[in-house]
């Protein structure tokens, strides 16, 4: 558009010094008021939301592109009326500015082939024809010298269009590839939950999130005889369905990662309408001990330890939920133990039914 502004402009100028300005100032309006039309269309492409989704609507856009370099070829196309048919004195400066004007439309119109072509075809066509009609022998060395300059910025066009598309599919094939490694890094393939490294990019979105937070660290009891007895296939499917329950039973809006062979993390904000650490650690304690029927029959347990703090901070919530889960295991099978943060600084141990609560 720019290119377009300034060589128009270089023609009114032109008319304007040999007095012929009128003609040449409606012939520059008609242009740029073309030109502002393909700008407005272009930015409303571009603020539109969901345009680029949507290929029928892109392709009706594009259409309208292809529509409008039409008509400014068209347009281009009056200089032949300007210079009475390229037979006046700066007719070669017009056709220089025609040449220099149509490989810049190829040039920056790479990415559709057609808008190019539209734009180029009728402005040369017409040059080579006025030369034509001249009926000399240069004049028909140059008519030729302009189609096959036409014929060559189309096979261009289509060139520029191919490249520019393989360009753009390598781009967001790459840009897929690097959603799906990033997403795959941070998601453990066997159970469909976050790894380690997800939990700690989820963990970052906590922070302004209302608390405090809840970290229940939940270690399988047993499952190392399940891999050894069963083999590794059916420890790995029980992982999977065991994932499962947790994910039954874990609040609205938790998150739930496995950060280890048989380790399972569940962080939520503990909001009132939220069901009490004790309380669900009671329930997932029960549900992993039922059975898992089309699994071999076997026996998992869970010890899980619970860290309860108002800053979502994970290693500090990992390592005081591992102390917690380390005192619930020293007590067997089942167990579970809450750790609080206290002002007091103390340690005291209580143990309502399963409970141990530890106050730091």
């Amino acid at each position: 558009m720019p290119i377009s502004i300034v060589l128009s402009g270089l023609i009114l100028t032109v008319q304007a010094l040999s007095g012929n300005g009128l003609a040449g100032a409606a012939w520059f309006s008609v242009v740029n008021a073309i030109n502002a039309a393909r700008l407005a269309l272009a930015r409303h492409q571009l603020k539109e939301p969901g345009v680029q989704d949507d290929l029928t609507r892109v392709w009706l856009r594009l259409r309208w592109f292809g529509r409008l370099a039409l008509l400014a070829g068209f347009t281009w196309s009056f200089l032949a009326v300007l210079t009475a048919g390229y037979t006046t004195s700066q007719a070669s400066l017009h056709l220089i500015i025609l040449a220099g004007i149509s490989a810049g439309a190829v040039t920056y119109g790479s990415s559709y082939a057609a808008a190019a072509i539209y734009f180029i075809t009728p402005p040369l066509l017409i040059a080579a024809a006025c030369l034509l009609t001249k009926g000399t022998l240069e004049n028909y060395i140059l008519a030729f010298a302009v189609l096959l300059f036409e014929g060559g910025l189309a096979r261009a066009s289509f060139v520029g269009q191919a490249r520019f598309r393989d360009a753009s599919r390598l781009r967001h094939q790459a840009e897929r590839l690097a959603a799906e490694m990033e997403r795959n890094s941070r998601e453990d393939h066997l159970t469909a939950l976050l790894n380690r490294r997800g939990l700690e990019h989820a963990i970052d979105q906590f922070e302004n999130t209302d608390g405090p937070f809840v970290a229940m660290l939940i270690d399988l009891d047993g499952f190392k005889s399940v891999n050894d007895t069963y083999g590794h296939r059916t420890g790995d499917e029980l992982l999977a369905r065991i994932a499962r329950r947790i994910e039954e039973e874990a609040p609205e809006g938790s998150t739930l990662a496995r950060i280890g062979g048989d380790e399972f993390v569940l962080v939520f904000s503990s909001l009132r309408n939220s069901p009490s650490p004790s309380n669900l650690a009671s329930n997932l304690i029960s549900k992993l001990a039922r059975p898992y029927p089309g699994v071999a029959s076997v026996r998992i347990g869970a010890s899980i330890g619970i860290y309860s703090a108002k800053n979502p901070g994970l290693t500090e919530m990992l390592l005081r939920a591992d102390i917690a889960l380390y005192t619930a295991k020293r007590r067997g099978r089942n167990e579970f133990c809450l750790s609080m943060p206290s002002s007091t600084g103390n340690c005291n141990a209580a143990s309502p039914s399963n409970a141990i609560f530890i106050r730091r």
